[in-house]
């Protein structure tokens, strides 16, 4: 006699089976791809916990995913074997699904550093240059022959252990016993399913419990989150009334009087502050330079030990520099968008680009009427529908991709940047009037191709404690950001001998920090606040015309514009979110920042930092002390004002500067 009923059986072995699997491979996560310590601390353990009970609740509603077999009392898998075949079928299913998700899981840690969420719908939208990436970056063969082998055992293992649970001979019970059993077993799913003995169920938030997301990362499940962030929409965007409470915020912060009488509330004409170009010279050149991935923790001149850039650390040397200055968002294709347009991308799942509502944008550098305007990269600008951006949002641009280029194509990226530099130049010094060219590189990217350019390019090794202490998962992004720092130095001396750098303003900045890794010589704010991976330099090189310096003013890239725009003395419309940094100098106005993830704003000035985050409504504010550690405080500081200001500007900006198209 059987004490429970066998279909109860094959649940409670399915749902246990599935949560051992899933354990497993929580265990290879956190040995495997976290950097995290394997170690009996506290903190540690309940962040596994907390993953342990994402698991058993996925497990559960797995094994309930069988019940249309189990069910009807007389047709059902327990009274004919073709549909216990068919049941095994099934199982096969949601094994494969379960693999597949873990794989694609893992994949995403080690691109991102974030466990896969449902932003990963966006590269569904590229599905030929994503399925390259994968292939050029992972030994898929490998893995596919892995996850063939995992399934088969599993599989025969419900064949041969779960199925048979069903062919039992059936137990005869007594009304009583059956209603003890539905209501036992009903209250332990149930139980399972909360996931804690509360009302309240466990959900994303008890994984965010101390403030690291790494940690976080060790106790989110893929299928748990991914549900959890399908739900952060922006489906309805900010209004004019939305707005109206903050307007004074977005004064101070901007330097202008709203509302405006524009065709957007925030629309303003600038008169630059500290131009450096006079009404009596020639009209210099411009030269954009996004560094692909090249965040602050990989840069010699903010502390790395390991010598990885020693070119733009000359650079640096040589310029103006903003040490803090960041990202809004990390993404490449989002920082694109808030280059050209000035507005943070504040999407929740995909990014503004993939809208086709909002492609037609009004640019700051459309104020650049005396210059030929040239947008290169190596790739594709299909990617992320970013060709759509850059032809609607620039006016008379001329757009240079991978079938323009003569030098051949080494990876999913496109041509070589060592030779995008070199054929951007070759375009550029045709030019007949001045130009203005943003060069978009790639090759600080995953799969980390090291090209055979013949520039004298040699790779190095280092220590896997001197990588991680230096902020980088593996030598191959070293020698990644190694490359990219080489091919910069050699951009330099092309320019120099092609005539056209002495009436040439250079501007590099990048589009996100590749690693959120933490280091020891960053503020621990930005590892406190989850916006390790947004602070990124921006450095604007003419030694004829910009005195070097280190700038301390915060910004981020909505600044880039109105700042390269301040360089000049004439008067333009400014409809961003940004400002001229120059004008900003002295005043401790913040830099702003958009955790994707957890839908949280960061508001940070070097002296204080708030957080409010969007779904929650959960709001931190904090002093910064000397040594860049950030101490919570009890009462709300200004830039809560400031975080909830752009966050909402920004949400109305990205439908409000739109324009139609013509």
């Amino acid at each position: 006699m059987t004490l429970l009923p066998r279909r109860v059986q094959y649940l409670l072995v399915l749902t246990l089976a599935l949560w051992a699997l899933q354990g497993v491979f929580r265990v290879l996560f956190w040995g495997l791809l976290s950097e995290l310590p394997i170690a009996a601390e506290g903190y540690l353990l309940k962040a596994f916990w907390v993953g342990l009970r994402f698991d058993l609740r996925v497990a559960l509603l797995a094994a309930l995913a069988t019940l249309p077999w189990l069910l009807l009392p007389r047709f059902s898998a327990v009274n004919y074997a073709l549909l216990r075949r068919l049941l095994g079928y099934w199982f096969g299913i949601i094994l494969l699904v379960i693999l597949m998700m873990y794989v694609f899981d893992a994949g995403h840690y080690l691109y991102l550093s974030k466990r896969i969420d449902a932003s990963v719908t966006r590269f569904s939208s590229d599905i030929g240059i994503s399925s390259a990436m994968v292939w050029q970056s992972y030994p898929v063969i490998q893995i596919s022959l892995a996850i063939v082998a995992t399934w088969s055992l599993g599989y025969w293992a419900h064949k041969r252990f779960a199925l048979p649970l069903l062919t039992q001979e059936k137990t005869r019970r007594r009304w009583y016993s059956n209603c003890v059993h539905i209501v036992v077993i009903g209250a332990l799913f149930l139980l399972i399913l909360l996931g804690r003995w509360s009302l309240v169920p466990l959900r994303w938030n008890h994984a965010f419990f101390n403030g690291d997301a790494q940690v976080a990362a060790l106790g989110l499940n893929p299928f748990v989150w991914v549900y959890y962030t399908a739900s952060f929409t922006t489906a309805t965007s900010a209004t004019e009334q939305d707005l109206q409470p903050h307007l004074q915020t977005l004064s101070h912060l901007l330097g202008a009087e709203f509302p405006s009488d524009g065709a957007a509330l925030l629309d303003r004409w600038e008169t630059p502050s500290a131009p450096v170009v006079s009404t009596q010279q020639s009209t210099p050149n411009l030269v954009i330079v996004f560094m692909e991935s090249l965040g602050a923790s990989h840069i010699g001149a903010y502390g790395n030990k390991l010598n990885p850039t020693p070119n733009i650390d000359a650079l640096i040397s040589q310029s103006r520099w903003y040490p803090h200055f960041n990202v809004p968002a990390r993404s490449t294709a989002k920082s694109v968008f808030t280059s050209i347009t000035g507005i943070p991308d504040v999407s929740a799942i995909k990014t503004a680009t993939r809208n086709p509502f909002i492609t037609h944008q009004r640019s700051v550098i459309n104020s650049f009427v005396a210059h030929e305007k040239h947008y290169m990269l190596g790739g594709s600008a299909g990617w992320a529908n970013m060709s759509a951006l850059i032809h609607n949002s620039i006016q008379g641009v001329t757009l240079y991709e991978e079938k323009y280029w003569s030098s051949p194509i080494i990876d999913v990226w496109g041509i070589s940047d060592h030779s995008l530099f070199s054929e951007a130049s070759d375009v550029l010094s045709q030019a007949q009037t001045p130009f203005l060219g943003y060069i978009q590189t790639a090759a600080n990217h995953s799969p980390h191709t090291i090209a055979d350019d013949k520039t004298g390019f040699v790779e190095q090794q280092q220590s896997p404690k001197d990588l991680k202490d230096n902020g980088f998962i593996s030598v191959k992004q070293y020698n990644a950001v190694r490359l990219l720092d080489h091919n910069i130095g050699k951009m330099f001396e092309n320019f120099k001998r092609k005539g056209l750098y002495d009436n040439t303003i250079f501007v590099l900045f990048s589009d996100h920090q590749a690693s959120s890794a933490k280091v020891g010589f960053l503020p621990e704010y930005i590892f406190q606040f989850g916006i390790a991976e947004l602070p990124v330099p921006l450095i604007i090189h003419a030694p004829s015309m910009v005195t070097p310096e280190v700038d301390n003013t915060f910004g981020g890239l909505p600044d880039l514009l109105p700042t390269i725009a301040g360089l000049f003395p004439e008067p333009y419309l400014n409809t961003t979110l940004g400002r001229d940094l120059t004008w900003a100098k002295g005043k401790d106005l913040p830099g702003y920042g958009f955790v994707q993830d957890s839908r949280t704003s960061v508001a940070v000035n070097g002296k204080e930092i708030a957080s409010v985050n969007h779904i929650t409504g959960k709001v931190v504010s904090a002093d910064i002390d000397e040594k860049g550690v950030a101490h919570i405080s009890a009462t709300p500081n200004a830039m809560v004002d400031a975080a909830n200001a752009y966050y909402l500007a920004a949400q109305y900006l990205l439908k409000a500067n739109a324009v139609k198209p013509k």
